[in-house]
């Protein structure tokens, strides 16, 4: 009987230990995620809410056009109500699918300037775009340092963005273009 106790009590103290141990793992990678997510924060308010100037080819998705509709895109960037620059592609798609991605053109500009995207008879007015500050995860959360990242454009045609994609039915009939610069 004896025996029977002593042996009751020491698997009670190791599953205490490894319930013990458990909770000490699970702790601290709670720990990690909440004090990454103040930092995140913080880094956010500090350095990508700071940040003026685009750098960089960033990509939009086209969902509701024939591959024969995406022929031929023009892009306009428009700064204190007249356009200050514009382009025009000829885009091939890479496949027969409806949704296609697309590079805008202009590899600077500023974080308060408008993107205009005019597909065969619709046009797409973007605006707002924003930097986020993110991690990159791994299996137990983050991984590295923050960094600031290009969210997308926040509105499209003055309404919230809400996917981000521009959709054919979302398209603006008959706009007309603001004065060039």
């Amino acid at each position: 009987m004896k025996v029977l106790k002593i042996l009751g009590i020491a698997t009670l103290v190791f599953m205490a230990i490894i319930v013990l141990i458990i909770a000490l793992i699970w702790g601290s990678i709670e720990w990690n995620r909440y004090s990454k997510k103040k930092e995140a924060i913080r880094y956010q308010k500090e350095v990508c809410d700071t940040i003026r100037t685009v750098v960089g080819n960033f990509e939009l998705k086209v969902d509701g056009f024939m591959p024969k509709e995406l022929k031929t895109i023009k892009f306009y960037l428009k700064r204190d109500q007249l356009i200050i620059r514009d382009t025009t592609i000829n885009f091939t798609a890479e496949n027969d699918l409806e949704t296609q991605m697309l590079t805008i053109p202009f590899k600077i500009w500023d974080v308060k300037d408008w993107i205009i995207v005019v597909i065969k008879d619709r046009t797409y007015l973007l605006s707002g775009f924003s930097y986020i500050a993110y991690y990159n995860y791994g299996m137990f959360g983050p991984v590295g340092p923050c960094q600031c990242g290009g969210s997308s454009y926040q509105n499209v045609n003055g309404k919230p963005a809400g996917s981000g994609w521009l959709l054919k039915k979302e398209g603006l009939l008959n706009y007309q273009l603001p004065p060039r610069k």
